[in-house]
């Protein structure tokens, strides 16, 4: 097999940390080595302990050099000189400069390739999704498919997910779609649902829930039947509806408009869609309690992360922030950034229409936003984005 090979599982890469994880490790998930040399400066030792967690499952083991500086030209030049003393076969080297400082990169690319011209030396390009080869040839390498699963995606952005129940969205509501144009197109009947559901559940978590439909106005018969079609509730002997656990108190509250998303997402038969539902994580951290969030859906498509935020409530309510749909957009802002790096994309889902200042706002902040009647035509929006 050809030094020059792509695919050369016997060769090492070395790899300049950096905060984003994705340049170094779509790389190593297409090429699968044996080996990675990681250089990492004194900033980088947990996003490098955090890529090491992804590879090592896959068979690949992990070597940190240590630098001073990511932005010491010297030391990396140093650092470069060492792997290739102590590898013995440097044109098994293939050096990944995607990552890192400027500074580190050119340092790197300078001494391994002026002490081997025969030196492999790639890039990955994300706008065009194809992987680079700078030396010795030029080439392009297409990236055939989705190589990042949610939870490898979560861990190298420093964050430890609850474990996955991959079933979880996968039954089948038969009466999902139906819920979701009432709820939708009956703005009032979602109100006055949501306020029947608050009241009883404030300042505590009840395990089944009561509800009266005449308090519920028009179509709250249609409702009812909605939801025992869902299987999330049952008529009592006085004609009301019980909704028997918290789980299904969960789906009458906004947890439907997740499902329907989910759904719309699944319907999409994207190659390698990985796709999750609920995902609850706790953050890296040195403080006692780790910061939590919960993220309503997930996936990745194209080496990207995807968060989808969906929100039942009205946008209009004042919180101690703003508004609902501010709280939403900023938070949603926030965690995409977090979460995705420079690689993720967020949409907000909102079952009620947002104020022309609120979608004027999320558009300034590149969230896309499905409102509204909208809702009802997801799938072809989700189609849209991701074109």
């Amino acid at each position: 097999m050809s030094n020059h090979d792509k695919h050369d599982q016997s060769c090492t890469h070395v790899c300049l940390i950096s905060d984003q994880p994705i340049p170094n490790l779509i790389p190593l998930l297409i090429e699968q080595p044996k080996k990675a040399i990681f250089l990492v400066s004194p900033e980088m030792t947990d996003q490098a302990e955090r890529l090491t967690r992804v590879l090592r499952p896959r068979g690949v083991s992990v070597d940190f050099r240590k630098i001073s500086s990511a932005y010491d030209f010297k030391a990396v030049e140093q650092a470069c000189k060492d792997i290739m003393q102590s590898e013995g076969t440097p044109d098994r080297l293939v050096l990944n400069v995607t990552g890192g400082t400027k500074i580190a990169a050119l340092a790197a690319f300078q001494y391994l390739y002026f002490n081997n011209h025969n030196q492999r030396i790639i890039y990955l390009d994300t706008h065009n999704n194809q992987l680079l080869q700078l030396a010795p040839e030029n080439t392009a390498t297409p990236i055939d498919g989705n190589l990042i699963k949610v939870r490898d995606y979560l861990i190298a952005y420093g964050m430890n997910p609850d474990p996955m129940d991959e079933s979880r969205g996968a039954e089948s509501r038969s009466g999902l779609s139906e819920l979701a144009q009432l709820l939708i197109q009956g703005e009032s009947l979602l109100s006055k649902l949501n306020a029947a559901i608050d009241r009883q559940s404030i300042g505590k978590k009840p395990s089944y829930l009561n509800l009266t439909l005449n308090e519920l106005g028009e179509k709250a018969e249609d409702l009812a039947a909605c939801f025992e079609k869902c299987g999330v509730a049952t008529r009592t002997q006085s004609g009301d509806f019980n909704i028997p656990s918290k789980e299904k108190i969960f789906f009458c509250q906004g947890g439907w408009l997740e499902e329907y998303v989910f759904r719309a997402v699944k319907s999409q038969v994207l190659k390698g869609l990985d796709l999750a539902l609920n995902v609850k994580v706790q953050w890296d951290g040195k403080g006692r309690r780790p910061t939590e969030n919960e993220f309503d859906v997930l996936f990745t498509h194209s080496n990207r992360l995807h968060l989808i935020s969906c929100k039942a409530s009205n946008p209009e309510r004042i919180t101690t922030t703003g508004t609902r749909a501010i709280e939403a957009l900023n938070e949603l802002e926030t965690l995409s950034d977090r979460v995705g790096g420079l690689f993720g994309r967020a949409m907000l889902v909102s079952a009620r229409r947002l104020s022309d200042f609120d979608r004027e706002r999320g558009k300034k902040m590149k969230i896309e936003i499905v409102d509204g009647q909208d809702v009802l035509h997801l799938k072809e929006r989700i189609a849209r984005w991701l074109r």
